[in-house]
């Protein structure tokens, strides 16, 4: 089983398995493997935005500063690989394979009955052991409390915010995921969050106390401050315990938000500020507002929820955008597609609706939702027609956005040869 195809043909039929929280059968899985997660210096990352961004952040930084760092996140956006990186480098299929392998024996010969999750999680941890990072850079799957994650025992946690997603698992309340996301967070350690919610951050804090641990929010420590920005990239002032101008590739806001989560994350681990910004200044995290041509300006983002798209709805209005606008936009089919449209669609004068490859919300139920908007409507179920088609709509000073789900900007982005 060493084609690659084959290999991921096995991981990906594990999701028959389903979404299964709980840490039992990972602890056995890794404590087959000899609990290789143990090997290295973790840091763990949860929340409902911007986990993604924080953690490309740290694991550039760390990297600037010399250490040898695996990044371990999800989902992916064109390759299955590049969820598991060392120094910025995705698994390479062979290794993929071998410890696939490997991990399937032990699985089979133990009887542990495996979620997709689960494997790919112990296979990052066996990868990051066998690579010898210094560092590993985890992300969160979903929630904290239960997730596969959540068998390490992390230098630092970071939980960057709490919204409503994945309420179907994690609970109908910001309150309960809270809770949830709390569950990262080990005795005697350190936690910072930049959850601005007070009655959030007492939920934290109390979880922190009651396990004796260091509770650090971002607002009491550091602030920041937009210097200047354009479609490069932005530079910002943060003011507290760094006073120091930063710059990151990333745009929107929110990225200034979690560059700052990073940087005090980063200095808690002692590295020093020229480290953090040359590390931030490399950084780049695809599918993240991210331009992939200019002309038209064309910008794909990931967003997936309500709270991610309030955001970007925010950063498109303190755009100076062209007139025409033209959106291609797809959803899962568990998100909150009424609100996350209504939000977004005003903005638009064209829509061109498709599908992401994964759980895709159904075209039909998604133009049910925006023709009362009165606004042209076009629907491709295959991906490649609908990028045909919104570049067929635009002259090349109009402006082309390309969201709702990150399935859908990873297949978008899988077809840059399309973009001519």
């Amino acid at each position: 089983m060493k084609n690659t195809t084959l290999i991921l043909k096995y991981l990906y039929n594990l999701e028959r398995f389903g979404i299964k929280l709980g840490l039992e059968e990972i602890t056995k899985l890794a404590a087959a493997l000899g609990n290789p997660q143990n090997n290295f210096k973790c840091i763990h990352i949860a929340g409902t935005n911007g986990k993604g961004s924080v953690a490309c952040f740290l694991a550039s930084i760390l990297q600037a500063a010399g250490f040898k760092v695996g990044l371990y996140t999800s989902p992916h956006l064109i390759r299955f690989n590049e969820r598991i990186k060392v120094n910025d480098k995705n698994i390479n299929d062979e290794k993929l394979a071998e410890l696939t392998i490997f991990i399937k024996q032990k699985v089979e010969a133990e009887n542990i009955q495996t979620t997709f999750f689960e494997f790919t999680t112990a296979l990052a941890f066996l990868y990051f052991s066998q690579q010898g990072v210094d560092y590993a850079v985890i992300e969160t799957g979903m929630g904290g409390r239960l997730d596969a994650t959540n068998i390490i025992n992390p230098e630092l946690s970071v939980i960057t915010n709490i919204s409503l997603d994945h309420t179907q698992h994690l609970g109908s309340t910001k309150k309960l995921i809270a809770r949830e996301k709390a569950g990262i967070i080990k005795k005697d350690s350190v936690v910072i969050t930049a959850e601005t919610d007070p009655l959030i951050r007492r939920i934290f804090k109390e979880v922190c106390d009651g396990k004796k641990s260091q509770f650090i929010v971002l607002d009491k420590e550091l602030k920041y401050q937009l210097s200047s920005c354009d479609f490069s990239g932005q530079k910002f002032v943060t003011t507290g315990i760094i006073n120091n101008l930063f710059e990151i590739r990333m745009l929107g806001e929110h990225q200034l938000h979690n560059a700052s989560l990073a940087i005090l994350a980063a200095n808690l681990l002692k590295i020093p500020v020229a480290v953090i910004k040359q590390g931030l200044k490399e950084a780049f995290w695809s599918g993240r507002l991210e331009v992939i041509k200019n002309r038209p300006l064309i910008i794909v983002d990931g967003t997936h929820n309500i709270a991610g798209m309030k955001k970007l709805v925010g950063f498109l209005k303190k755009q100076a955008l062209p007139k025409n606008k033209i959106l291609l936009i797809g959803m899962s089919k568990d998100k909150e597609h009424k609100e996350m449209l209504r939000l977004i669609i005003p903005l638009f004068d064209q829509i061109v609706i498709s599908q992401g490859n994964y759980k895709p919300a159904e075209i039909n139920l998604l133009e049910s939702i925006i023709r009362p908007y009165s606004k042209p409507v076009f629907t491709f179920a295959d991906i490649k027609e609908a990028i045909k088609k919104v570049q067929h709509l635009a002259t090349s000073d109009d402006f082309i956005l390309i969201t709702g789900s990150l399935y859908l900007v990873g297949d978008v982005l899988g077809h840059r040869n399309l973009f001519k």
